[in-house]
């Protein structure tokens, strides 16, 4: 059995699109707003955390936990603390390529015990379009900015700011899905 470790609807979404049955765990894990280190590592450590934080609930079983983060330059964002943050963030992305990092950890339990810890990244680059205030505030009309790395839903039909994208757009939104059936699945 597959338990995800994040009450996430858009990792949910992905795993089901995907076919993969699973059960999700709510991780007693909060994320460390003050790490000091690179993107690709801070969400690496914060997926651990996550994975580790559900250990306890299952026997048997592997254990998908993820994090994501936005990155522009040496500015990391995660989920905005407030609207007011949000559109400093989306503020910040707007009109610019920035970096969409995801942290994944892999953990296969067997008896209680972790046999095979799996730990990766994937990172995405994409491109927002050029907003004014008033765009941003129409923008957080549509979706809601607080629960999005980033401050914005790169997957929403209701944004339409992502410009261009290069890299896998299932990372973008939050879980990097072929890479994971390639390191845990054994999937081509």
């Amino acid at each position: 059995m597959i338990y995800l470790a994040s009450t996430s609807p858009r990792r949910k979404n992905i795993l089901k699109k995907a076919g993969i049955n699973f059960r999700v765990l709510k991780p007693a894990y909060q994320e460390d707003k003050k790490l000091k280190a690179p993107p690709s590592k801070i969400v690496q450590m914060h997926a651990i955390k996550k994975a580790e934080s559900c250990m306890r609930q299952i026997e048997e079983g592997t254990i998908l936990a993820a994090d994501t983060i936005v990155s522009l330059g040496e500015d990391i964002f995660g989920k905005p603390k407030n609207l007011k943050n949000a559109r400093f963030i989306l503020g910040k992305l707007q009109g610019k390529w920035h970096m969409v990092y995801t942290g994944v950890a892999i953990f296969k339990i067997v008896g209680g015990q972790v046999i095979k810890k799996t730990i990766f990244f994937e990172k995405t680059k994409v491109r927002l379009k050029k907003l004014t205030a008033r765009g941003i505030e129409s923008y957080f009309k549509r979706i809601n900015p607080l629960d999005k790395a980033g401050a914005y839903a790169i997957q929403s039909p209701h944004g339409g700011i992502v410009q261009e994208i290069k890299g896998l757009f299932s990372n973008a939104v939050g879980l990097p899905i072929e890479k994971i059936q390639k390191k845990m699945l054994n999937r081509p």
